[in-house]
């Protein structure tokens, strides 16, 4: 959902030295330091000038021009040419997992002298938060992280996103009916938006989450029915979230005990994904969404394939839960993915168990200890059956 994640190390590079040409060509006088890039019918726009404020209902920014004002439906990214450096190390701390350093560095952040508080302090509290988030170890200090924000700053640009953290921190620690709650409050606050772009992925994400949290909950009629909704919201197959949605109806099938139509589901999806992911891998993205649903749709179906070798008792469907845990294994190791990545590492190990590979099995669960040692899957008891719990921290 986050149009505005920053970038990869890269691609911050080269938006640092689109950002120093056009300070070198401005008209003289202008202070150029932040850019806006811009959803167009064609290619994508960007805006240069000095953000002077920014809300949910829009970024006003000062150019050589005068004042413009962008609304976030419009809003694809955001660099900011000030940024503290506190905040910059913290988005580098994240993104190799590092948690604890890069919740420090947010912390700072907003005490940087000269900062503009209006960004910095809003921008700093989501990514703490979303850092104890996936991190997985203290999520009442995620809530209190999210609360913050949509506290001290309601009408903030963060302020759906931190919704979804709340939610998302209150679904990892299975408070269902608090979740259901929030998400709740999320579709709320999307629905008056109508049809304006970029709000109905909001209200589809949210009736997504409420799907899981229901299917959480062994309600899975009612999981059925928030599928339905998303499917209904977003139309376009080829759209991330219908795909999740899809998903969603999967893993609805296999609480109701129908394994070999989720495995039949999740296998055309997969199908029809593949070509989305090689065009993302060959044009990258900053959230890289579509290689994350693959990697989620690769794991459902090792999870659908579990389930239906426990009726079946046959190898081969156990070997094919294997080969889907492998393939996230294999292609998904990124910081990025590491909810996915651990998912798979611990279900794959188990395949290899059941198959009486004894090395392999141990040679994968060292991997996820030493790698992800607050995994959820090593560090909360009963964790070796199948439905172990994890964390979800995707859109």
């Amino acid at each position: 959902m986050r149009p505005t994640t920053p970038r990869p190390p890269l691609a911050r590079l080269a938006g640092g030295l689109l950002l120093l040409l056009a300070a070198a060509t401005a008209q003289a006088g202008a202070v150029v330091t932040d850019a806006v890039h811009l959803k167009t019918a064609k290619d994508p726009i960007i805006e240069r000038g000095t953000i002077l404020a920014e809300s949910m209902d829009g970024i006003e920014i000062q150019t050589a021009q005068g004042k413009g004002s962008f609304p976030l439906s419009r809003i694809i990214q955001v660099d900011y040419g000030d940024s503290p450096e506190a905040y910059k190390r913290g988005h580098d701390r994240r993104e190799q997992g590092i948690y604890r350093e890069a919740i420090t560095y947010f912390e700072n952040a907003p005490r940087t002298p000269n900062a503009r508080k209006f960004w910095i302090e809003p921008a700093s509290l989501y990514f703490a938060g979303l850092c104890y988030l996936e991190e997985g170890a203290d999520l009442d200090a995620a809530q209190a992280k999210f609360r913050e924000l949509l506290q001290a700053h309601p009408q903030s640009r963060w302020v759906p996103d931190a919704m979804l953290g709340l939610g998302k921190a209150l679904f990892a620690a299975k408070k269902w009916d608090p979740a259901l709650a929030q998400f709740g409050s999320l579709a709320k606050l999307a629905i008056p938006k109508g049809d304006t772009p970029g709000w109905s992925d909001w209200l589809a994400t949210a009736s997504l989450w409420q799907g899981k949290t229901y299917l959480e909950a062994k309600r899975p009629d009612e999981a059925m029915k928030c599928a339905k909704k998303v499917l209904a919201v977003i139309t376009d197959p080829k759209h991330d979230l219908y795909i999740q949605g899809k998903m969603l109806e999967a893993m609805v099938l296999l609480e109701q005990s129908e394994p070999e139509k989720a495995v039949a589901e999740l296998t055309d999806l997969i199908k029809r994904l593949a070509p989305r992911v090689a065009d993302e891998v060959e044009h990258p993205t900053p959230t890289a969404r579509m290689q994350r649903t693959e990697a989620q749709c690769h794991n459902a179906l090792g999870q659908a394939l579990l389930k239906q070798h426990a009726k079946t008792k046959k190898d081969e469907d156990l070997r094919g839960a294997l080969l889907a845990f492998l393939w996230t294994v294999v292609l998904y190791p990124r910081a990025q993915f590491v909810p996915e990545h651990m998912e798979a590492l611990y279900f794959a190990s188990q395949c290899f168990d059941r198959l009486k590979e004894k090395a392999r099995a141990a040679e994968l669960m060292r991997e996820l200890t030493d790698r992800y040692p607050e995994n959820p899957y090593t560090r909360v008891p009963g964790a070796v059956k199948a439905g172990a719990p994890r964390k979800e921290t995707d859109k």
